[in-house]
């Protein structure tokens, strides 16, 4: 089973001081609780549109549609949504790593002129 949470190398220090994003962990549960909450207000137009046909016909299709609408363009627009955050974290990761690819230069630059200054 794939582990959801990898607590290799974290520490409460990480968690208090923003060292490392646990918060992609917890977008995928997040998301999938927004869409049950999508669903079930969808559905709950849905069937109140038919509560509402008993007084007019044009009401309860009206109803009807809109519930309809508001699960379709919920769960894009949450999926949509959810996709932004973990392109942002993405961003965020890449840019550490280039950061810290820029330190391991700037190190080993400083350790060659060390070298050549002492020959």
């Amino acid at each position: 089973m794939k582990k959801i949470i990898n607590s290799e190398n974290f520490s409460l220090a990480d968690f208090f001081f923003f060292k490392k994003m646990i918060t992609p962990v917890f977008i995928t549960v997040i998301y999938w609780i927004t869409l049950v909450f999508i669903a079930l207000g969808g559905l709950g137009v849905i069937f109140a549109s038919f509560a509402s046909f008993q007084y007019s016909f044009f009401g309860g299709m009206f109803t009807l549609i809109s519930g309809i609408i508001t699960l379709v363009v919920g769960i894009i627009s949450a999926r949509i949504g959810f996709e932004l955050i973990c392109v942002l974290f993405n961003i965020n990761r890449n840019i550490e790593k280039l950061a810290l690819n820029k330190d391991d230069d700037l190190n080993n630059r400083s350790d060659d002129q060390t070298t050549i200054s002492q020959n």
